[in-house]
């Protein structure tokens, strides 16, 4: 699809908000700093986040509505700080979602679609742009880490994790029975912190939870776990392939490779520190009601106080 078209779908979707934004007259069930959040525009979010579940629990809701509250504040931080996104990163980001061109896409999901380049662009210029690691943080982090990744075995390893059971299978079912690509369907429904990498990483052997590697340990490459649960939700698990502990000659062959490695991962975790740190700060300073009549759940998520 040439630019002028994926443009033009989601300048349709951006017009189609505001439409409905004009014309929502669904409950009012929130609102962060004055703006009200109707339950239409949640209940779509949601559907894009669990499907076409006819059920949720009202903790899944409660945990869904918390994280779309905060994707409102970043949103609005960004729209004041002159955040936008140019034509060409669209196309580009869009190249590497190849589902969000497809006139299937619903415009809810090109919608959402906008708001996550938005969301990273404003974390890339203003939230990470102070971020810095001394190369004395550099030189303790890969001395304390190194042997993790040289004298262990372990494996890498795709991951999807969903919040709900239901969802879980039926993604499953796609990546086996439909054989959909289990990176983009963790890209798209992932909500685990490697889905932006289609759900990989590396794992050493113990540093999974006990059910997860479990779930693991007889797979071989290619093969797909069953659906298995844990306190973080449900994950479905691709093996790539298993990592074994090289030779003392190979070691010192990489170990060069292996520091640079180790200091991107320390990077990533100060970045995501910093994200963190500050949408804590955003939310600590935002007024934010829920309005528990309208919302048709029982709400107990983290502003149940406010």
């Amino acid at each position: 699809m040439k630019l002028v078209s994926l443009m033009a779908l989601l300048l349709a979707a951006s017009v189609s908000a505001a439409c409905r934004g004009e014309e929502d007259r669904s409950p009012v069930i929130a609102a962060v700093d004055g703006r009200e959040i109707r339950r239409a525009e949640f209940e779509g979010f949601l559907a894009l986040k669990v499907g076409e579940l006819s059920v949720t629990t009202g903790t899944l809701r409660s945990r869904l509505l918390d994280e779309y509250i905060k994707r409102r504040l970043v949103l609005d931080r960004a729209a004041q700080a002159g955040i936008s996104v140019s034509d060409e990163e669209i196309e580009q980001a869009a190249h590497e979602n190849p589902q969000i061109k497809s006139t299937a896409a619903t415009t809810a999901a090109r919608e959402q679609f906008l708001n996550d380049l938005l969301i990273e662009k404003y974390y890339q210029q203003v939230l990470l742009r102070d971020v810095r690691v001394s190369n004395e943080e550099k030189q303790k982090y890969i001395e304390e880490n190194l042997s993790r990744l040289t004298d262990r075995p372990g494996f890498y390893v795709r991951e999807i994790r969903v919040q709900s059971r239901e969802e879980a299978e039926r993604l499953r079912n796609e990546v086996t029975e439909g054989r959909r690509d289990f990176a983009a369907v963790a890209r798209l429904h992932s909500d685990a912190p490697t889905a932006e990498h289609g759900g990989l990483t590396r794992y050493e052997e113990g540093q999974l939870p006990a059910v997860l590697e479990k779930a693991i340990n007889p797979l071989r490459p290619g093969d797909v776990s069953a659906v298995v649960e844990s306190t973080y939700g449900f994950h479905i698990f691709k093996l790539e392939h298993r990592v074994q502990p090289r030779s003392p000659d190979e070691r010192r062959s990489q170990y060069d490779e292996r520091r640079s490695q180790l200091a991107e991962e320390l990077i990533a975790r100060k970045n995501q520190q910093a994200v963190d740190e500050a949408i804590d700060r955003l939310v600590a300073s935002a007024d934010i009601r829920i309005m528990d009549s309208s919302l048709g759940f029982t709400y107990d998520g983290q502003f149940r106080q406010n």
